[in-house]
């Protein structure tokens, strides 16, 4: 479970930097980043230690994810920012594969197509939230960028929460509400309130506070916005693999 989570948030964060307006970042920001992408491509690869095909072709990839990241952080640090992008292209590549690999091979009662658009809906939200978090710190750094980037994650982040809401909605279509057990029930609460609601509320208050170009506060929100959704994917992934459809 642990080790699909950091498979979304993996995918999700790459995603991210594929679509974002990367030239208005500057280089030490995908420096840092690739560090974090890199730790958590290393502990994907020990997460994934068994001896099945599926567990060998992650950790494979996720080997090469932390080669390739470490190599980008080099190029960013370098302020070398075309092999820097090459690498973020090859990550991203990567890593929605290895989270593919995931969904056609997942163990639930819904169809591959279903079960693709709910993990990588997660993935978006998840990337989104974090790597937006990320960029308003980077702004005490870099107290003079432009807050077109994080205007954008913003919004990004909305529309990842839309393609949450459509995958949630399908799973309910498909399975109702076939969940009995009490603590099932608090998972999907908690799955609602945190993965979707939560961060379709705080985009508001973030798009009122950017408005006045107040990244800390935007920043904080996002924080905020972040542990909530860390628990709400905590809690779907739970529901998941107990009732096995991809609420």
């Amino acid at each position: 479970m642990i080790a699909l989570f950091i498979l979304k948030l993996s995918a999700g964060i790459t995603l991210m930097w594929w679509f974002m307006p990367r030239r208005d970042v500057t280089d030490g920001f995908f420096r840092i980043q690739m560090r974090v992408l890199l730790g958590l491509a290393v502990l994907s690869a020990l997460l994934f230690s068994g001896g099945e095909e599926m567990a060998t072709r992650t950790r494979t990839i996720s080997i090469v994810v932390a080669v390739t990241a470490f190599a980008g952080s080099v190029f960013w640090a370098l302020g070398r920012r075309s092999p820097g992008n090459v690498c973020i292209h090859l990550l991203t590549a990567l890593t929605a594969i290895s989270l593919g690999l995931h969904s056609w091979n997942a163990a639930t009662d819904c169809g591959v197509v279903q079960q693709l658009l709910s993990d990588y809906s997660s993935a978006a939200v998840l990337g989104g939230v974090t790597t937006g978090m990320l960029l308003g710190h980077w702004y005490l750094t870099t107290p003079t960028m432009t807050i077109r980037p994080l205007t954008w994650f913003n919004i990004a982040i909305v529309v990842a929460v839309l393609l949450r809401l459509a995958a949630s909605g399908w799973a309910v279509a498909a399975a109702g509400f076939s969940i009995s057990d009490t603590t099932q029930q608090m998972w999907l609460g908690i799955r609602w309130a945190g993965g979707i609601v939560a961060p379709g509320v705080m985009s508001v208050m973030i798009w009122r506070i950017l408005k006045h170009r107040n990244t800390q506060s935007a920043t904080g929100v996002l924080f905020a916005t972040l542990v909530a959704v860390f628990m709400g994917e905590m809690a779907a992934a739970l529901l998941e693999q107990a009732a096995r459809i991809p609420y």
